[in-house]
């Protein structure tokens, strides 16, 4: 039980988010942390987009997680989350469902299980989670993380998803990032790789609007609880 709800949960969480805590010439260096400051005020300035994000930890487990995400007033937002494949691919389903639902408030993030969870929980479907201290939970944290590694650097002129983009890439403590601008400096994709796992997430549709209903209480158990009765 305790191997489900923990892998799940970090399926509903991954899909999207990673942890950061925090020889390119200086030339190139110095452009490229000025090309990802700009961008790093127009994604704060959005306050929101739509994401459509994949994650893959090695051969266990594959996802992709849909829907529009803000970080005005802290990190809000409701994401759709598919099992697309992966040794683990049916465990995750019988507990978590497919698809399952989670959404991000300022304060934590809750995961919709299904009810044979419930059952094992009694009858609680969400689990919630609260954010780490150092957790890249917006696309501007990504970026700030960039902007601050020594190795930041431009590689090239990409195409991604039909539109020519600026490709950037730096590491920040064990995670090597990969970003890509679009010609208006705003943030179009997103790779952070550690160990396994790689975390994909697209961007478009700026300014959208996003929201989250915080579940019932009742409804409601700690991630922490759900791993201490495994």
């Amino acid at each position: 039980m305790r191997r489900y709800a923990r892998m799940v949960v970090t399926l509903a969480f991954v899909g999207v988010l990673l942890t950061a805590c925090g020889g390119t010439g200086e030339h190139e260096a110095r452009e490229a942390r000025q090309a990802l400051r700009t961008a790093r005020q127009k994604v704060v300035a959005a306050g929101s987009a739509h994401v459509d994000a994949t994650m893959v930890t090695g051969k266990r487990l594959t996802s992709r997680s849909t829907g529009p995400l803000g970080w005005s007033h802290g990190v809000q937002g409701t994401l759709t989350v598919r099992i697309t494949g992966g040794e683990l691919a049916a465990s995750t389903r019988e507990l978590g469902g497919d698809p399952s639902e989670t959404r991000f408030l300022p304060d934590a993030g809750y995961t919709r299980m299904s009810d044979r969870f419930a059952d094992l929980q009694g009858g609680r479907h969400w689990i919630r989670r609260p954010y780490d201290t150092c957790s890249d939970l917006t696309p501007a944290d990504t970026l700030k993380a960039l902007i601050r590694a020594e190795d930041v650097h431009s590689v090239g002129r990409e195409t991604v998803r039909g539109q020519r983009a600026t490709h950037y890439r730096g590491t920040s403590g064990r995670q090597h990032i990969d970003v890509w601008l679009d010609d208006r400096h705003l943030l179009v994709r997103r790779t952070q790789r550690a160990g396994d796992f790689t975390g994909t997430v697209n961007y478009r549709d700026y300014g959208v609007p996003a929201a989250a209903e915080r579940p019932a209480k009742r409804d409601t158990v700690d991630f922490a609880d759900v791993t201490d009765a495994g």
